[in-house]
């Protein structure tokens, strides 16, 4: 039987996965020291019990959990979601300790994915040998357990909610990771919660089998108590320092003071005065300034924002405020990304190009490894335009000759010279362009919203499990050609399907 600690561990993480170690860990000690023993005893936990541990929206979550939660007998064994598989045991997928799902249909009950049991008798072999040696299923393994896995869930409830399906993918995930986790490879940088991908898959496959069916896609009505109305992407989404208090050592005087003196500096040296390490220190001290004028409602004009703050346009400076906003140094983390994933990526789309429009600019690159290849084909997959991101100009051509004669688009552009620049200054020029949308509060483009997404979770390693930067504005059906509302989710199915793909690729083709 499990420790009360390891219990109470498990029953946060099945719920809030990405808490702070710290937090958990004086969280389990002080519910311990309450009483709780028992996965049984967690009902009784109020909200004034855990707050001090996490924020409100946290709480509530974990506790509508904990409410649904099935009594378990204090001489029981705590119950598994479905058998682990022995590493030692080449049998362990027929023991006798697992049980099936009934084969006839059982009145659905609202927690039944908590009890759900996977029936790995019914999976592939190969798909259980890779399981059993931490290794990745091949995707027609994966399918086939789809399949199995959908068919079994249908016999309990005919049209599982998203909810119910994302309860079974994060158990299979949490289970077994090395197999089924989202990620650019087996170990590093998961992507989102980890389980999209699986999750995905099997609401797709229940939505195939449920299109004739109009009984089973009826939904009960959303009532004022339940529901809340979807919102759009919180200007917050991946940040750690969205709004800082005042150092301790300054007053809003002091600070106004030093924002003072940047602008007596770019008055008599301009541009050339970003080279002073003593203009830097004043953008880090004033950066509490900056926020409070860039988060203010209703959000100010960026040329608003230049003319208080003109050194904070600077590639320097919009790379240092990103770091403080989100606690990611952008240029070193795209550096990194490129030297560890870009040959595989490259490597990818040239065994398997995904369109012609890959084929056409792998045809014109010389696949070397840099960003001003790789985004092009990242565009290209998605079928993104690349002008959406950025905007080729003549190379005698100055900034003031480009607002004169190119019709700038309201979001972010990266132009560049028709002589295409080296690729480490393509590279900065993606870092700032890619800090804009952050550093602004600013939504993706819809034109552009699969690249970018892509660069915020595998590049970037930004993975919140909700919101997102996505716009919900209106867009042409591909399908039917009217006008209507994306559908908002918190991972891009088309960037989860190519996270997928990558992993599911044989990164040691060297």
């Amino acid at each position: 039987m499990l420790e009360p600690s390891d219990l109470l561990r498990e029953a946060i993480l099945s719920t809030l996965p990405r808490i702070p170690e710290e937090s958990l860990r004086h969280m389990v000690e002080k519910l311990i020291q309450q009483g709780v023993e028992t996965e049984e005893d967690l009902q009784y936990v109020r909200e004034e019990d855990i707050q001090e541990f996490m924020k409100p929206i946290q709480c509530r979550k974990l506790l509508d959990a904990w409410k649904y939660k099935e009594p378990v007998p204090i001489s029981s064994t705590p119950r598994q979601i479905f058998p682990c598989i022995q590493q030692d045991q080449s049998s362990s997928f027929s023991s006798s300790s697992q049980s099936s799902p009934p084969t006839s249909p059982l009145p659905a009950r609202a927690n039944w994915p908590d009890s759900f049991q996977v029936n790995w008798d019914q999976m592939p072999p190969s798909l259980k040998t890779a399981i059993q040696n931490g290794k990745r299923p091949s995707p027609a393994d994966r399918r086939q357990m789809i399949r199995v896995l959908v068919d079994d869930m249908r016999k309990i409830e005919v049209n599982p909610s998203r909810a119910q399906c994302l309860i079974i993918a994060r158990n299979i995930v949490r289970q077994y990771p090395q197999s089924f986790t989202d990620a650019m490879d087996d170990r590093k940088t998961t992507v989102g919660a980890g389980h999209e991908s699986l999750l995905y898959q099997i609401k797709t496959r229940i939505e195939h089998l449920n299109r004739n069916n109009t009984v089973a896609h009826h939904r009960k009505a959303k009532n004022g108590h339940g529901d809340q109305p979807q919102r759009g992407p919180a200007d917050t989404y991946g940040c750690t320092q969205w709004q800082p208090e005042l150092p301790p050592e300054e007053t809003e005087v002091s600070l106004e003071n030093k924002r003072q003196k940047l602008i007596a500096i770019f008055s008599h040296e301009g541009s050339s005065g970003m080279e002073r390490a003593e203009v830097l220190q004043l953008m880090v001290a004033t950066y509490c300034l900056q926020r409070q004028m860039i988060n203010a409602s209703p959000a100010p004009a960026l040329a608003d924002v230049k003319n208080k703050w003109p050194y904070l346009f600077f590639p320097r400076s919009m790379c240092a405020h990103f770091e403080l906003l989100t606690n990611i140094p952008v240029v070193r983390k795209m550096e990194a990304f490129l030297e560890e994933h870009g040959r595989n990526i490259l490597e990818f789309f040239k065994q398997n190009p995904t369109n012609a429009d890959v084929k056409a600019v792998l045809y014109r690159s010389d696949c070397s490894v840099t960003a001003l290849n790789i985004l092009p084909v990242l565009m290209a997959h998605f079928k993104e335009p690349l002008d959406a991101l950025i905007i080729e100009t003549d190379v005698s051509a100055t900034p003031a000759i480009v607002q004169m004669t190119v019709s700038l688009p309201d979001t972010p552009r990266l132009i560049v010279v028709e002589v295409m620049c080296e690729g480490t200054s393509f590279l900065l020029g993606l870092a700032v362009l890619f800090s804009s949308y952050y550093n602004f509060s600013l939504q993706y483009q819809h034109d552009a919203a699969c690249t970018l997404e892509f660069i915020q979770r595998c590049c970037i390693d930004i993975n919140p499990e909700r919101g997102t930067k996505a716009s919900n504005e209106m867009v042409h059906s591909k399908k039917s050609g009217k006008m209507v509302k994306k559908k908002a989710t918190s991972v891009n199915p088309h960037v989860c399907t190519l996270i997928k793909k990558l992993s599911d690729f044989k990164w040691n083709f060297v």
